[in-house]
């Protein structure tokens, strides 16, 4: 019942804090995908259980399914001007990189097919994630037409 209501209360502070008419983040899912093992068959561990396989698809090696393992960010945000060009742009540490920030862009250019609601992966695994370790904190900017209109970042972010 707890659950429900957390649950609830976020949609309803994600509704309200980003209208339909405004460009904005309405979400940061952060996956991990720390073990090729599946995680176990209960219903509480069901989402984690089908990201995993969604990201493990098509591995045939155990090679493939290591070279996947990382952490990977799924973000949503509203896209309320599809003539105006967006940027988004995650900010990251990782464990091993002595708390230097890291940058990674993604751009969608202007005109795109209208659509409210749009999602943008942010992936960290392979060799990258092997030799530069675990994302420990970030920040993810939100430009509309070069200027910043959102960010959303993670509780270690300073």
């Amino acid at each position: 019942m707890l659950q429900r209501f957390i649950t609830a209360s976020f949609l309803l502070a994600a509704l309200v804090s980003c209208s339909p008419s405004r460009t904005c983040i309405t979400g940061v899912a952060d996956l991990p995908l720390k073990s090729t093992a599946l995680p176990a068959d209960s219903w509480a561990a069901v989402p984690l259980r089908a990201n995993a396989r969604y990201l493990l698809y098509g591995t045939n090696t155990e090679a493939e399914r290591r070279n996947r393992l990382g952490d990977y960010y799924h973000v949503r945000w509203n896209d309320a001007d599809p003539q105006a060009h967006v940027r988004l742009v995650m900010h990251y540490t990782q464990a091993r990189t002595a708390g230097k920030v890291l940058t990674r862009t993604l751009d969608f250019p202007a005109p795109r097919k209208p659509a409210f609601d749009r999602k943008a992966d942010f992936f960290f695994s392979g060799p990258e994630r092997a030799r530069n370790g675990d994302i420990l904190s970030w920040k993810i900017d939100l430009f509309v037409n070069d200027t910043l209109k959102d960010t959303k970042k993670s509780f270690l972010w300073e």
